[in-house]
């Protein structure tokens, strides 16, 4: 499969520093505001400008491995490493990248072991991106002992337990730290999973101001939150919100493969074919995973490009074959398969194997998509109550739903 990554030019450093000073010196408006404006206020902080901080990534990654190992019993220098390689994951989509971040942290861990707070939330983080949600509880968990009433990792708690299924696990712990500004985005996904749709688009929408509101957030995740609210806006049907939302990502971080998943799935909800493959091809040059590369498959098919759309199809089974070993892309892979009916029986395989790692209700749902559309009735019966349990409004979910009942109840 052909390389299509892109690498970005990186200025020099001085350069970078430079232009951060400016903007500074071009913003005391806000320098006056932080304290004028708290952050629980319905009232709009001014938006710092944003922190190129990705554009010094990979010097940053250099630095620190040049100084790992130096010291005998060094925590500090692989526990830095670590929260840098996840965030290069973040800003570029190579897998590798998490596997050194998980290395790192365990390296982190073994110097010090004992109350290594920072070291087992890396190496939670890591394990969480490889989707290995019960083996990230231990770290939490003992993190957790340290520091019982940080907020951040009771919030890491609770996301893992809506990973896990354990709705009551994450309402206990959002009511213990009830108003708390780090459980917003937790919260947010608490309140769509349990149909509370504009709930969780309050939530977001007042994460997203508070970390636009302070300079020193990494600008990937400035860019996350606005695609987190977009595609809360178009799960709402919503699609002007939607486009806006994703397109101030991209404003942020220009090529942030969430927010491009979300304005090519947009603009072929809209039939925007054109805008669809461009946005699609964007995201496959980030990360070429069945989701982008199916979007981009049917906006090429739209246009009359049979034997793109082809070539396209064929390298979703090539990454499927290659490049999801570590099964990230499961849940990507066996919803295209079934929405597409093609490999069905693959598909209900894999959403099979998705749900033995996870059981959130978007693991239910894709089980019972991929059971329905692989003939296997009775699961799919079983599992899209189970998906439905706790009242989501997720429109996806919902037609899932009624088409499996109207099959069920002939």
């Amino acid at each position: 499969m052909p390389e299509r990554r892109i690498k970005p030019r990186l200025p020099t450093a001085a350069v970078i520093a430079a232009s951060a000073l400016v903007a500074l010196a071009a913003w005391p408006a806000y320098l006056g505001a932080r304290g004028a404006v708290p952050p629980e206020s319905g009232a709009a902080a001014t938006p710092a400008p944003v922190k190129p901080d990705w554009q010094v990534r990979d010097a940053n990654i250099a630095f620190l491995e040049s100084r790992a190992g130096r010291v005998r019993g060094d925590m500090l220098t692989p526990r830095l490493l670590s929260a840098e390689y996840l965030q290069r994951y973040r800003e570029r989509g190579d897998l590798g990248d998490v596997l050194r971040a998980e290395a790192a942290a365990r390296r982190s861990l073994r110097a010090q072991s004992r109350g290594n707070v920072a070291g087992d939330a890396a190496l939670a983080g890591a394990l969480v991106t490889l989707h290995r949600f019960r083996a990230a509880r231990a770290p939490i968990v003992d993190a957790r002992r340290w520091r019982p009433d940080q907020p951040g990792l009771a919030a890491e708690e609770a996301g893992l337990d809506l990973e896990l299924g354990d709705l009551d696990g994450a309402r206990r712990l959002a009511g213990a730290f009830s108003g708390d500004p780090t459980f917003d985005v937790v919260a947010a996904r608490l309140a769509e999973e349990t149909g509370q749709p504009a709930q969780a688009r309050r939530l977001v929408d007042r994460a997203m101001r508070r970390a636009d509101a302070i300079y020193d957030t990494p600008a990937e995740r400035r860019a996350w939150l606005h695609a987190r609210a977009a595609e809360l806006a178009f799960v709402s049907g919503d699609h002007d919100a939607a486009r806006r939302g994703a397109q101030d990502a991209l404003a942020i971080f220009p090529e942030h493969l969430r927010a491009l998943t979300i304005l090519a799935r947009v603009d072929l909800a809209d039939g925007r074919s054109a805008d669809a493959k461009s946005a699609a091809l964007r995201a496959v040059a980030v990360q070429p995973n069945p989701e982008v590369l199916g979007m981009l498959a049917d906006a090429q098919a739209a246009l009359g490009e049979p034997d793109s759309a082809a070539a396209t199809r064929d390298e979703i089974f090539a990454v499927a074959r290659i490049g999801n070993a570590l099964h990230v892309n499961d849940r990507l892979l066996a919803l295209w398969e079934a929405d597409h009916g093609v490999r069905v029986d693959d598909a209900y395989r894999i959403a099979t194997r998705d749900l033995a790692v996870r059981d959130d209700i978007y693991a239910e749902d894709a089980l019972a998509w991929t059971a329905a559309r692989s003939g296997h009735w009775d699961v799919a019966r079983v599992a899209i109550a189970r998906a439905l349990r706790s009242g989501s409004a997720d429109p996806l979910i919902r037609r899932h739903a009624d088409v499996i009942a109207a099959r069920v109840q002939r």
